[in-house]
């Protein structure tokens, strides 16, 4: 998950509405902006390849520089127009959305125009048409899928798309009216497919905020273990449920790790539990190191046992995170009291698995398997599953 100040979910509803406005156009600016960037550059090849197969620079020789050097143009301007910070305010956001659009709409507005200028000069069926409709095709399909964030400005950009060439296409002095009637009802197919786009674009916001939210009325409540500094099991049971069903909605990978302390009671018998919590303490701030995405969930949910969530993380990033982390504490023993107090841990990793994991404990249950097997198998060691 992207980062954000979980600060203003504790506080009044006001700030807390305002907060989560900012956060959603922020989200928006910068999907907006990653999205839109490559559709000049495909719109580009789309056109010198129509001009190399009619061979335009022959008999139209403007078109061969015009429409080329505009989307060129475009793609550069989108380029440069980059969205706000992260702290520039809703208002910012907005008014850069707002610029952005023109951009888009205007590159969409040019291959409309080039498209119908195509078919009204070839007027007939060949390979220039077919390329032009087919891409005037994929490029409105793509757009109802891109631009589902902003539901009426992806419906401007494309009816200007596809109907210029539609309604040319329609009028008699052209042979291609079945042509044009099919490119007419494949637009309707668009505007629900936007429709429904929009709804999951929406749905994965309100998710992401459900989330966060989540995890701020958390640290409002101050589940956090006093010793490490950590979040503790209650955390992280609930930040577990959120961010398995967020992962098992978008079918990604989400990695766990399980990691318990070997011999801890042999550390507490000999140093006393205050060696014991300076041991805790160590083995906390070396997680902290190696674990550090804003996305990621550090949790201590038991003695000496420990968890890690990493979204959006697959098995074998997992498991080179627990063996770089493994090889560390072997190399950064607890000092106490001038005395060094070497630490080993056994780790269990492992990835959801949206085909048999059917809850968040049966994935729990799979890795915290993996970590007792760490144990059984003589401990400081990796196993996943």
């Amino acid at each position: 998950m992207s980062k954000i100040d979980f600060t203003a979910f504790t506080q009044s509803p006001a700030v807390l509405a305002q907060e989560i406005d900012h956060y959603r156009n922020w989200r928006i600016s910068g999907d907006l902006y990653t999205r839109a960037l490559t559709g000049p550059v495909f719109y580009l090849i789309a056109c010198l390849l129509m001009i190399w197969l009619a061979d335009y620079s022959q008999k139209w020789s403007w078109l061969v520089t015009l429409p080329p050097g505009g989307f060129l143009l475009f793609w550069v301007l989108r380029i440069r127009l980059k969205p706000p910070e992260r702290d520039a305010g809703s208002a910012a956001h907005v008014r850069w959305q707002r610029s952005y659009w023109l951009l888009i709409q205007g590159s969409s507005a040019l291959w409309g125009g080039v498209s119908a200028l195509v078919c009204y000069l070839q007027a007939e069926a060949d390979a220039t048409v077919m390329v032009c409709l087919l891409a005037t095709i994929a490029f409105s399909t793509a757009a109802s899928h891109t631009f589902a964030m902003h539901p009426s400005q992806a419906r401007i950009a494309v009816l200007g798309m596809i109907l210029p060439s539609a309604i040319l296409l329609l009028l008699p002095l052209l042979p291609l009216r079945s042509t044009g009637l099919t490119l007419l009802i494949y637009t309707f197919y668009l505007m629900a497919n936007l429709r429904r786009s929009a709804r999951e674009y929406a749905g994965q916001i309100e998710t992401e905020i459900k989330l966060i939210q989540s995890q701020a009325e958390l640290a409002q409540l101050s589940l956090i273990d006093a010793l490490t500094g950590l979040p503790n099991r209650r955390s992280y049971e609930s930040v577990w449920q959120q961010a398995w069903a967020l992962a098992a909605r978008k079918k990604e990978a989400l990695g766990l790790l399980v990691l318990d302390l070997d011999h801890f009671k042999l550390i507490n018998d000999r140093y006393g539990h205050p060696g014991g919590d300076a041991c805790l303490q160590q083995f906390a701030h070396l997680l902290r190191q190696h674990i550090r995405r804003d996305s990621d969930v550090i949790a201590r949910i038991g003695g000496e046992e420990f968890i890690v969530i990493l979204p959006c993380t697959t098995i074998e990033l997992s498991c080179a995170i627990a063996e770089s982390l493994r090889v560390d504490l072997l190399q950064h023993p607890c000092v106490f009291e001038g005395e060094s107090i070497p630490m080993t841990v056994s780790i269990g990793v492992g990835v959801a698995d949206w085909i048999q994991d059917e809850t968040p404990a049966a994935t729990f249950s799979r890795v915290d398997q993996a970590c007792y097997q760490a144990k059984r198998e003589g401990r400081n060691r990796v196993v996943k599953t």
